[in-house]
């Protein structure tokens, strides 16, 4: 394994442990590695939070205790939208679910996301089919 290919590991092993609980590589303080860990555990639930705001006042004082039990079996893909309405689908089948309230909200920010997606698709759609002006030359 060349240097930079070791060093690559590491470096990977390194964001495994910071964002998705792996273990700490060697060489590397394991305390220093658990602060950061939970400061960009932290981080990431106030995007949730902000993108989600109904459903962190539904949470309560429960949301971070829910956002972690979350985050730890689940990596961020995409951006805070994308992680919120997966928080979200995360609550519906966990025992946060159970709350009417959370729930509700829940199923407002799926609902929603999946809105927008659909909405996006067809928008994207209907410009490939738009008819051209007749002023502008077909290659004739």
């Amino acid at each position: 394994m060349s240097a930079r290919d070791e060093l690559g590991a590491r470096q990977a092993s390194l964001v495994a442990a910071l964002v998705a609980g792996a273990a700490v590589p060697a060489g590397v303080d394991a305390e220093r590695v658990r602060i950061q860990a939970a400061a960009l555990l932290r981080k990431r639930g106030r995007g949730v939070a902000r993108t989600g705001p109904e459903l962190a006042a539904a949470l309560g004082k429960s949301f971070g205790a829910a956002f972690a039990d979350y985050a730890r079996r689940l990596p961020q893909e995409g951006h805070s939208a994308d992680d919120t309405a997966a928080f979200a689908r995360y609550l519906l089948s966990s025992q946060y679910g159970r709350n009417r309230e959370v729930r509700q909200a829940a199923r407002h920010i799926v609902l929603a996301r999946l809105l927008s997606r659909v909405s996006r698709a067809t928008t994207f759609r209907g410009r490939g089919t738009q008819q051209l002006p007749s002023s502008v030359p077909m290659g004739h």
